[in-house]
């Protein structure tokens, strides 16, 4: 389906402990779990087997330790066909997330970056050049070295994606042009102060992230609502598909892959937002981070209560 688009993903590398339960312990209440697991995450390692798994030719850029769980998190790149060349494995501590999942499929994250915060700017930065025509980011790292590659893309005139997870009031200024900012609505809350809880909301949150990043596409992710799309002249809300929900987990990280290959190779963003609710709709049906993404097949034959 993308085969012949080739993709970048910088942004963080984790292993993750998923945590099962019923229910959420209060303060100073005990529960027992249901059961827990370890999966490969990170949000940008997601971002990149969400892309891969689309068939697009996928370079990873970040920093693990060389610890036993950067040593698996390299090869699980590998596994699915990451190129892992410029994720340098000299950090103190590889990246971890616990992953808590009440009995309705919510979940709660905690994130310890670790080599996710030491990445070299410049180094990244090095990665992108002419041989990538689209480069997705996410909030997972420092912001110094979000702003270098996404500066640098921009000026290479690559495609470039900001997934603005997780919420933090980042320094949009710093980075001026990118082709779609796509905050969930928590984030979208972190960067305009707005929550986009109604259409009204939504456009005065997405003309302020407009007029602080000047993207080409604001792209609100908002959850069962689907997704809406700013131009800078009309706002438009594109359903999204019914899904059983078993777990949220990555949910916008598929989302994200698919809106960026689609928009890549038709230019047309509604389509891409489309292809992208599908993609989500997918990944929320099913446990886990990466073992949920939407592949080329999935895609290919959707249909919705996936």
């Amino acid at each position: 389906m993308y085969k012949d688009i080739r993709a970048a993903v910088m942004g963080s590398i984790n292993m993750d402990i998923i945590l099962n339960m019923k229910k959420v312990p209060d303060v100073g209440e005990n529960v027992l779990g249901t059961d827990y697991g370890y999966a490969c995450g990170g949000k940008g390692a997601n971002q990149a087997t969400g892309l891969a798994r689309l068939g697009a030719q996928t370079k990873m850029i970040g920093k693990v330790a060389d610890d036993a769980n950067g040593r698996k998190l390299i090869e699980n790149l590998n596994k699915n066909g990451i190129d892992s060349s410029c994720v340098k494995d000299d950090g103190s501590q590889t990246g971890m997330a616990a992953i808590i999942v009440d009995g309705e499929g919510r979940n709660r994250i905690i994130v310890y970056e670790g080599a996710n915060a030491e990445i070299d700017p410049k180094e990244a930065a090095d990665c992108i050049d002419e041989n990538i025509d689209v480069l997705l980011v996410q909030f997972e790292t420092t912001e110094d070295v979000v702003v270098e590659c996404v500066n640098r893309a921009i000026a290479q005139n690559i495609t470039t994606v900001i997934d603005c997870g997780p919420a933090k009031n980042f320094n949009l200024e710093r980075m001026q042009g990118a082709t779609i900012i796509s905050p969930n609505e928590n984030e979208t809350e972190a960067l305009s102060g707005i929550f986009p809880a109604d259409e009204k909301s939504i456009l005065e949150a997405s003309k302020i992230i407009m007029q602080r990043s000047k993207a080409k596409y604001v792209v609100l992710k908002l959850g069962s609502r689907g997704c809406s799309v700013w131009d800078g002249e009309n706002l438009k809300i594109i359903p999204p598909y019914k899904s059983k929900v078993v777990d949220t987990t990555a949910a916008g990280d598929s989302f994200t892959a698919a809106l960026a290959l689609e928009y890549k190779k038709s230019g047309d963003i509604y389509t891409a937002c489309d292809m992208g609710n599908k993609a989500g709709s997918i990944a929320v049906s099913r446990m886990g981070a990466e073992s949920s993404m939407a592949t080329v097949e999935d895609l290919a034959n959707f249909h919705e209560n996936n």
